[in-house]
């Protein structure tokens, strides 16, 4: 009866896959629950068909396992509730992807279900935005946050280069989907997320030079008008980034003239001080999760105390972790996707997913050392979904390598 199940339900598990990737670009709270599903199918192979296992990446699980491990641990060493700790619940999503390669396997291509279902998601975010009422004169959120509107606008600009192998005619395979996620990044105002462009436009100009006389002739002619759209569109792009530097400075300024943060990156190298010095006291298993902000608050000058705890997190996926797991905590974390680059350079698909994945883990890196990237459900959701996704991928098609080798052997 399950086996007829888990058979019928093939039919339409990429559908509801590439919807999931698409929603989740939105928020939509569906998308949660379609990761939910594949999740508990993956949990129930886990047990029922042990064979299942060999399409996860067993070091990439181990990693997880032991980083999820490390930080439950302490919160019921710590004896720390469960209702309403929300670091236990991410721990918890993270712990749920060693199960999600078991049930992804039999999806027939993943990573299309990826890559056109995060195109869907950049068209839809681009459609919802004329309708954001903060468009006019502020930065858009989706009715959200607006740093986690543009985390995830450049995650799926990022899987959606990436080509698909039976792309539909709507969302065709091309590099320029990237670019078209830049809109929503932009007009978010978050300025983490602007170095990962650079890095792939460097990438994507030193490949064009690169097989510039291989290039059609079609496309090249296309390069001066595209270079001219880009030149003019970074016109008002650099007018806000600049504004957005130049408040920085001017906070800077002020606080080292008042001593009192009030602005965005004042506030932040006040509380990643005090954690510093917090950590450097609690360097092994940190102070945990749900004190930390009070803890920060303390070794802070009193001016500040007050500004501090008004945060729930310190806004340095580093500092934030090496302070509620300690450096051990840290360095599970960091083997994660360390572990990732390791397969992706090892054996990948194709040379644009080594690259887009290093442009992906540079994102986390980048941004995630001014926002606490693993702090929200909806970016754990877009992260390990996008390598979960690519290791299944690089995992099957490494059999399917073996496959017909063998089946070549044997015919010889």
């Amino acid at each position: 009866m399950i086996k007829r199940w888990l058979l019928a339900r093939r039919s339409f598990d990429a559908l509801l896959l590439a919807l999931a990737i698409a929603l989740l670009a939105i928020g939509n709270p569906i998308a949660k629950g379609a990761f939910l599903f594949f999740g508990l199918i993956g949990a129930n192979l886990a047990f029922a068909r042990h064979r299942t296992w060999r399409y996860a990446d067993t070091a990439f699980c181990a990693a997880i396992i032991a980083y999820a491990s490390w930080s439950i641990g302490l919160m019921v060493f710590r004896n720390e509730p469960v209702a309403g700790n929300r670091m236990f619940s991410y721990s918890l999503i993270m712990l749920g992807f060693v199960f999600l390669p078991l049930s992804i396997s039999l999806v027939r291509q993943p990573l299309d279900a990826l890559i056109l279902g995060s195109r869907a998601a950049i068209l839809a975010v681009l459609a919802l935005i004329p309708f954001d009422p903060m468009v006019i004169g502020g930065r858009i959120d989706l009715g959200g946050n607006a740093a986690i509107v543009a985390f995830l606008a450049a995650t799926a600009g990022l899987a959606a280069r990436l080509d698909a192998q039976r792309p539909i005619s709507l969302l065709p395979n091309s590099r320029f989907w990237f670019y078209l996620s830049f809109v929503p990044v932009l007009l978010s105002g978050t300025r983490a997320p602007l170095f990962v462009y650079l890095l792939v436009a460097l990438f994507d100009g030193l490949e064009l030079i690169r097989h510039w006389r291989k290039t059609p002739f079609r496309l090249r002619s296309l390069a001066l008008p595209t270079a001219a759209v880009l030149i003019v569109a970074a016109v008002p792009a650099s007018s806000i980034v600049s504004q957005r530097i130049s408040a920085g400075m001017v906070e800077l300024e002020q606080m080292n003239v008042s001593g009192t943060a009030v602005g965005s990156i004042d506030i932040r190298m006040v509380m990643w001080m005090g954690a510093l010095q917090v950590i450097s006291e609690n360097p092994i298993a940190g102070v945990g999760g749900l004190d930390r902000m009070e803890v920060v608050a303390a070794a802070v000058s009193p001016t500040n105390a007050a500004v501090v705890t008004s945060f729930t997190h310190l806004h340095n996926l580093f500092i934030d972790e090496a302070i509620s797991h300690g450096v051990v905590g840290l360095t599970l974390l960091i083997a994660i996707f360390a572990v990732f680059l390791v397969r992706v350079t090892r054996c990948s698909p194709g040379h644009l997913v080594p690259e887009t994945s290093y442009a992906f883990v540079f994102l986390v890196v980048t941004f995630g050392s001014f926002h606490g990237v693993l702090l929200n459900e909806w970016m754990i959701l877009s992260i390990f979904s996008f390598m979960t996704l690519i290791l299944v991928a690089i995992r099957r098609d490494a059999f399917r390598a073996r496959y017909r080798s063998s089946q070549a052997g044997a015919g010889g």
